[in-house]
């Protein structure tokens, strides 16, 4: 029986995403958003092609290293644009010439309807293109009773921005802050001092490496437990489902404690069980009253001080 030819190793997987990037519009022609889609794209690819398979592919098959090389090249003219756009804008907001109203519309008015097939918006990939911040990050170890981070999407900042109209005489604390997407926002969009409250460091020093890069002088970052912190001059507080259990319980009876003194707003998100449970114990109590449901946003509870409703 004559020998067998080795079957044919299949066409990387990597290959048709490659092609794909290549033939995308030119950088020189997008904005921010879309190139922090793109960048984010080419990313997948960087990061998930191991090196010593990618040997094999092209040992196998010699074309694809021109492939490859083309590619590279394409993230990395990808990557200059972005930081061109983002460094735009943030002179923009160093100098002034961005103020806090411009800058929230410049966002809101790109919309918060959901792309096809990604889990993203268009107000969402500006602001994250320009914080240079993907929506879900782990490479922090979670405290107990801490949940990962998950940066919060723009139409919730844009709905806390409508539900409290905050001014020069509020501060907003963002319990469990992450990243730094939400305070970063909300300071650049208003005059309101924002103080983000993070108990995983590296998240922390992430966020106040993109707060200096604006100048924002009305935002803060602080790194502690939240159970530790002072929140006593607060008049509004956000909170994306950052810690549950006993955590949750505590801040939730802090927050009830600066309720019955003074007029503050809660928007908390994230599920009844073991977590916005706590908030309405407070409500049993007489410390918070409950808002109406926000509209498509079924997990979150707007809760304002009941004696100063």
């Amino acid at each position: 029986m004559p020998p067998t030819s080795p079957t044919p190793r299949a066409v990387p997987w990597w290959v048709e995403r490659a092609e794909t990037l290549l033939a995308s519009k030119d950088v020189r022609t997008l904005d921010l958003g879309a190139l922090w889609e793109l960048f984010e794209r080419c990313s997948f690819v960087q990061e998930n092609v191991e090196p010593d398979l990618l040997l094999i592919d092209v040992q196998e098959r010699p074309e694809l290293q021109a492939l490859w090389k083309s590619f590279e090249a394409r993230a990395h003219s990808v990557t200059e644009a972005l930081d061109e756009a983002g460094e735009d804008v943030a002179q923009q907001l160093r100098t002034g010439d961005l103020a806090p109203a411009l800058f929230r519309e410049r966002w809101e008015r790109l919309g918060f309807t959901e792309a096809a097939g990604r889990a993203s918006t268009a107000a969402d990939d500006w602001l994250e293109g320009l914080l240079r911040i993907s929506r879900v990050t782990t490479g922090q170890n979670r405290p107990p009773f801490g949940q990962v981070n998950m940066a919060s999407r723009a139409q919730r900042i844009s709905d806390f921005l409508s539900i409290t109209s905050p001014g020069q005489h509020d501060t907003i604390y963002d319990l469990g802050c992450g990243n730094g997407k939400f305070a970063i926002t909300v300071a650049a969009s208003c005059s309101a001092q924002v103080k983000g409250v993070e108990y995983g460091q590296t998240y922390v020093e992430s966020a106040r490496r993109n707060g200096e890069r604006f100048a924002l002088r009305n935002l803060e970052f602080i790194h502690s437990d939240v159970r530790d912190v002072d929140l006593s001059d607060g008049t509004a507080f956000y909170l994306f489902f950052p810690f549950w259990g006993e955590v949750a319980h505590a801040v939730a009876r802090t927050l009830g404690d600066i309720a019955r003194a003074r007029d503050i707003t809660v928007y908390a998100s994230g599920p009844r069980h073991d977590y916005g449970e706590h908030f309405l114990e407070q409500v049993s109590q007489g410390a918070l009253c409950l808002a109406p449901q926000r509209q498509d946003f079924a997990d979150v509870m707007v809760l304002r001080s009941a004696a100063f409703s």
